[in-house]
């Protein structure tokens, strides 16, 4: 069965440490590369651009359930008990959290001519770090959560 070049919802399961997280409504990554212009002696105008720094970050959201349950497990962690189990458990999280955004595709038929959908991860974020939570509540809306995240490596396409 032919693959849809558009990924939509439905077809998308992340998962983060390997357990897939529900309630998930978006998911936005965004890589920037900040250049710098090398001038040679007596002259203005640049000779090249040269590439002095990467950054990564992600945010996402979900809806809001319950603001004790983290939306990313090993994120922010609204279960200790106090401040300093909340910044400890934040300072020595060293490898922070690896999200896969996967997306469902056709695996096979059963006897029963059921289509029985595989899992391929469509992007690996490894080391995300949270740097920011925040929730709203909204007359006539489904409340909502979002954490922006800061990611180590750029993330590859598999081949």
């Amino acid at each position: 069965m032919p693959q849809t070049k558009t990924m939509t919802g439905p077809l998308a399961i992340i998962k983060v440490q390997g357990v897939a997280v529900g309630k998930m409504k978006s998911i936005r990554c965004t890589e920037s590369v900040r250049f710098g212009k090398t001038v040679g002696l007596g002259r203005m105008a640049p000779d090249e651009m040269m590439p002095l720094d990467w950054s990564g970050t992600l945010n996402c959201g979900a809806f809001l359930i319950d603001l004790s349950v983290p939306v990313i497990p090993g994120a922010f962690n609204r279960l200790a008990q106090t401040a300093d189990q909340f910044f400890d458990t934040m300072l020595l999280n060293s490898d922070g959290v690896q999200i896969d955004i996967m997306r469902k595709v056709y695996g096979s038929t059963n006897s029963q001519g059921i289509i029985l959908p595989k899992f391929v991860v469509l992007v690996s974020i490894k080391m995300a770090f949270a740097t920011r939570e925040n929730f709203d509540i909204s007359e006539g809306q489904i409340s909502g959560r979002d954490i922006d995240f800061e990611y180590m490596t750029p993330f590859l396409f598999p081949i």
